[in-house]
C-alpha cells in the first residue's frame, strides 16, 4: 500500500442512505479566516499518488523525493492550470475517494484521460474498490468540477456524465484501459476478466460507481465570521441541494453517484496559491 499525506479536510456531513449518497469536506476554518493555503499546500503533498504509477512512488527516497515530486507535477499541471483547465478539481477528486471511501489508483491515468482520438477527454478519475472477503469490485469513475458557480458546475457534470456513459464511449475505454491495469491494482484478476475483450459492458456498468465532485463558492463558508456556529447546517443545506439536482437526473437511473462537496470561500483564491506554490517546482 502506498503511503499518503495525512488527511486535512473535514468531513462536515456523509450520507451513506439513499439512491445519492455522498459527502461534504472542508478546508476549515482558523482565526475566522479560511485554510486556503493549507489546503493548497496539502494538494501538493498528494500529486506523487495522484500521477505517478505505485511503482514510481515506491522509489521515493531520502534522495529523490523534490525530483519525483516535479515528474509528477510535469505529468499534469501546464503553466495554465486551475484557469482553463480542471487539474485541481481532480485532485481534490481523487484525495477525497481515497481517503473517505479507500478507493485506489487501477491504472495510470494517462489511459483514462484521452480518448483514442487524442483530443476528447474521458473520466477525470478512475479507481477501484475491492472487498478481500467478497471479491466484489467497483468501479470508481469520476467527475469534477471546479468552478465559482454551484449551479453551472452542476449543469456541466451532468451533461459531461451523459456523454461518458453512452455505449460507444464506454467501449473505447474498455479498449484503452483493459491492456494498462497494474498489476499490484486491488483485485487485479477481476479486473482483468471485466476489461476482457470479450466481457460484456453490462458487466461493467453494474459495478460502476460515479464520484462527482462540485468544488464551488458557498455562500455559507463566505460568511462563515457571522453564521459562526449555524455554518455546518448551512453546508449540510448546500450539499442537498446537489444531492437533490444529481437525484432526480436520468444518469441516476443507470448507476450509483456519490456527491462529493467541497465548499469554497474563494476559488480565486485557492487556485492562485495552488498555482504559486506549483511555480516552486518548475
Amino acid at each position: 500500500m502506498v503511503a499518503q499525506p495525512r488527511k486535512f479536510l473535514e468531513v462536515i456531513h456523509r450520507t451513506d442512505d439513499g439512491d445519492v449518497v455522498g459527502l461534504s469536506a472542508c478546508a476549515g476554518f482558523e482565526l475566522g479566516k479560511w485554510r486556503y493555503k493549507k489546503l493548497a499546500e496539502h494538494m501538493i503533498n498528494w500529486l506523487p499518488h495522484f500521477a505517478l504509477r505505485p511503482d514510481e512512488i515506491d522509489k521515493i527516497g531520502p534522495e529523490n523525493p523534490l525530483d519525483l515530486l516535479k515528474e509528477a507535477a510535469y505529468r499534469i499541471f501546464t503553466a495554465d492550470a486551475g484557469k482553463n483547465r480542471g487539474e485541481i478539481g481532480e485532485l481534490l477528486l481523487h484525495i477525497i475517494c481515497v481517503t473517505e471511501y479507500r478507493a485506489s489508483a487501477f491504472v495510470s491515468r494517462v489511459f483514462y484521460k484521452m480518448r483514442s482520438n487524442d483530443q476528447v477527454t474521458g473520466f477525470d478519475s478512475a479507481l477501484v474498490t475491492y472487498d478481500e472477503d467478497s471479491g466484489d469490485v467497483e468501479l470508481w469513475l469520476g467527475e469534477a468540477k471546479f468552478y465559482k458557480d454551484t449551479k453551472a458546475a452542476v449543469a456541466a457534470a451532468l451533461t459531461s456524465l451523459k456523454g461518458h456513459l453512452d455505449e460507444g464511449f464506454l467501449e473505447e475505454t474498455k479498449i484503452l484501459i483493459g491492456p494498462k491495469i497494474e498489476p499490484k491494482a486491488p483485485g487485479y484478476d477481476k479486473l482483468q476478466w471485466l476489461f476482457d475483450a470479450g466481457s460484456k459492458l453490462d458487466d461493467i456498468v453494474k459495478r460502476i460507481v460515479v464520484p462527482v465532485l462540485v468544488a464551488s463558492e458557498s455562500e455559507a463558508a463566505q460568511s462563515f465570521a457571522e453564521c459562526g456556529d449555524d455554518y455546518p447546517s448551512l453546508v449540510i443545506e448546500e450539499f442537498e441541494y446537489l444531492q437533490g439536482r444529481f437525484s432526480k437526473s436520468a444518469i441516476a437511473k443507470q448507476v450509483r453517484i456519490v456527491v462529493i462537496y467541497v465548499p469554497l470561500a474563494s476559488k480565486e483564491a485557492l487556485e492562485t496559491r495552488f498555482i504559486e506554490k506549483l511555480g516552486i517546482l518548475r
